[in-house]
């Protein structure tokens, strides 16, 4: 009797216990997700990484020993990632979910902060206001290339402020294309030469955006 307490005191202790002192975040996700690997592995269960519940007899026990390497998982991720994987129920799509949202596809701390805002329950308010939903898809179209415009905007660098202000306050834009062009006029017409980098920037931004509203449309 002794001995199976003891045993239900250690599990305890095993599930509340993190797997190092360092939580995992957008920024340290592959030396994070490294460890957590390397953690399942060393106790026998980095099958929990790749299969789904079985449907035998065995059941049970695998979702008891899934629940306790959830928690233990759970309890090593930063509160605010916490919030983007509440709708995970096993480890294998807890892991699979954040290497969606961190697994090196462009900017990962851009994509941390998308994704945090995204999930606010504040933004979803404002947006609502802001762009109200239609069964319309031509409006639904128009909203679309309006929020790509502004994402397109909001990730350039500090040197097309001045560019940002004129078109938010005095043009009304309505495509991707008209932006990047309207940019680049402006720039090749100001004091300073555009710099390579910036026309880099720029044209590498625009194609991320086309890519993403032609996956969008295919989508949809």
């Amino acid at each position: 009797m002794a001995n199976n307490k003891s045993l239900v005191i250690a599990d305890a202790i095993h599930v509340l216990s993190r797997i190092t002192k360092h939580k995992l975040t957008g920024h340290n996700y592959f030396e994070s997700c490294k460890k957590i690997r390397i953690y399942l592995q060393s106790i026998s269960k980095d099958n929990h990484l790749t299969n789904d519940p079985p449907l035998d007899y065995t059941c049970w026990e695998w979702l008891r020993d899934d629940a306790r390497l959830f928690l233990q998982i759970q309890n090593y991720i930063n509160i605010e990632v916490i919030y983007l994987i509440n709708h995970c129920d096993y480890v294998k799509e807890l892991m699979d979910y954040l290497e969606f949202l961190y697994s090196g596809k462009g900017n990962i701390s851009r994509i941390f902060e998308i994704c945090k805002g995204f999930y606010r329950a504040e933004i979803y308010k404002e947006l609502n206001v802001l762009l109200l939903f239609s069964l319309d898809i031509k409006i639904q179209q128009v909203q679309w290339e309006q929020m790509t415009v502004m994402s397109f905007l909001a990730g350039l660098n500090s040197q097309f402020d001045v560019a940002k202000s004129q078109i938010l306050s005095s043009i009304e834009l309505s495509s991707l294309h008209e932006v990047f062009t309207w940019i680049i006029h402006m720039d090749i017409n100001s004091f300073a030469p555009p710099s390579t980098h910036n026309s880099n920037s720029l044209v590498s931004r625009t194609h991320e955006f086309n890519f993403e509203k032609l996956s969008h449309k295919h989508h949809n």
